[in-house]
């Protein structure tokens, strides 16, 4: 059985490259994942900035991206402020699972963080 893992990431306008790429490598650290492991780095559509794939190219994961409608169309477990602020049930978590259904794997949701405020990651394992 191969793992897969899937991120989504919701961020604040104005967060950097740098800033992205240390919560990524510090959350997948803490939760004892391999950077190959990760498949996709997932989010909304209109957060495809160029610090994001940046960051995508960097470390040679593909960048998955979401509309407001597929990720309003996913249950979600945490509470968001994306949905006041964004109209839309969240981005790091939706977009995760929304990865890993690409997949057509068993999946499974493990942790959503926030960092400094301003990152929020969501890992998503994914069974095939």
């Amino acid at each position: 059985m191969t793992k897969e893992v899937y991120i989504g990431i919701g961020f604040h306008r104005g967060v950097e490259a740098k800033e992205m790429e240390s919560a990524i490598c510090g959350f997948l650290e803490e939760l004892g994942i391999e950077l190959k492991e990760v498949k996709g780095l997932c989010t909304v559509d209109f957060r495809k900035t160029e610090e994001l794939q940046e960051v995508s190219a960097k470390f040679g994961i593909p960048l998955f991206c979401f509309s407001r409608n597929e990720i309003n169309g996913v249950n979600v477990q945490s509470k968001s402020a994306a949905m006041e602020a964004l109209n839309i049930k969240g981005v790091a978590e939706p977009c995760a699972i929304l990865g890993a259904k690409r997949n057509k794997g068993k999946f499974k949701f493990v942790k959503r963080k926030s960092f400094d405020g301003k990152v929020t990651l969501a890992v998503v394992l994914c069974y095939r």
